[in-house]
């Protein structure tokens, strides 16, 4: 069973695949009609991650859009390719463009979420708002994230893959999390799909991000970002947390920047306690609205 089919028969909407570069095809999966909610997986994520979050989004009247940014999920792996941050950003405006989407909220996991925030500067007329999701200000696709995966993708590779890659993909997970009962075997099985089906092109995107490099500072231009930017930080103890200094860089360039405490959750808010995100999604589209009437 391939991928596409896998996301069809989970019923997280229309599937499609866009070339927005030669090789470079990104994953996207739309459902539902109204106000547009636009979801980027992180590095150790996938469209199947948004899943319980996606119905009861649609039911509320919004249109969910699931990216999977170059790299990540089912989207393509080329080894020559622009991985930085700004790129990713980019390849997503240009997603939008294509879908005429304009006055998203922006949902972005760990490293996503600066790709969410770069476009929301680059790309204004695309953005309503950003949901940070236990993301902070990173200024370059390598981060500590990827250099862990990097070192145990080679590994695994050497050794065959297989049933170590399975358990030590199991384990970061566990210690990344809260509540880690959402990590069930077929849950497990359907993340690391797109890994173990292709892992050594996993392992050259890898490389490629670790090897990015930006053409611009984010936190520089912090100050031109002019949409809410709300962060999701899970409270209990787990790796990938956002540290209170990024957080500090982040209230110091925003001028519309809150933070939202989620006690007993870790890196996967949408999978341990996926109403948060919803109620956080709904509260910021209820917000511009009122914001909208009042002027």
């Amino acid at each position: 069973m391939t991928t596409l089919m896998l996301l069809l028969m989970l019923n997280l909407g229309t599937v499609q695949t866009v070339e927005v570069a030669p090789e470079q095809v990104l994953t996207v999966i739309s459902a539902g009609t109204g106000d547009p909610v636009v979801l980027l997986p992180g590095l150790s994520g996938c469209a199947y991650g948004y899943r319980k979050i996606v119905s009861p989004l649609n039911d509320s009247g919004f249109q969910t859009v699931i990216i999977e940014p170059l790299g990540i999920g089912s989207s393509s792996r080329p080894r020559e390719a622009d991985y930085s941050l700004t790129g990713q950003a980019d390849r997503v405006a240009a997603v939008m463009d294509g879908m005429d989407l304009k006055r998203a909220i922006i949902v972005g996991h760990g490293v996503s979420a600066s790709v969410a925030l770069r476009l929301a500067y680059r790309r204004p007329e695309l953005v309503k708002a950003v949901v940070s999701v236990e993301g902070g200000p990173n200024e370059s696709a390598a981060t500590p994230t990827v250099a862990r995966s990097l070192k145990f993708a080679s590994v695994v590779a050497k050794l065959g893959g297989g049933r170590l890659l399975r358990d030590k993909y199991k384990s970061n997970l566990e210690e990344a999390s809260g509540d880690r009962s959402w990590i069930d075997r077929r849950t497990l099985g359907r993340y690391l799909k797109n890994i173990d089906g292709d892992l050594n092109r996993f392992i050259a995107a890898l490389g490629a991000m670790a090897r990015a490099v930006e053409p611009e500072s984010l936190q520089e231009n912090l100050i031109n970002i002019s949409s809410p930017v709300l962060l999701l930080a899970g409270q209990a103890p787990h790796s990938g947390s956002v540290t209170a200094e990024e957080i500090d860089i982040l209230r110091a360039g925003l001028s519309r920047f809150s933070v939202q405490p989620v006690p007993k959750a870790g890196h996967f808010i949408f999978e341990e306690q996926p109403e948060v995100l919803i109620n956080a999604i709904k509260s910021l589209q209820s917000e511009e609205g009122r914001l909208s009437c009042a002027r």
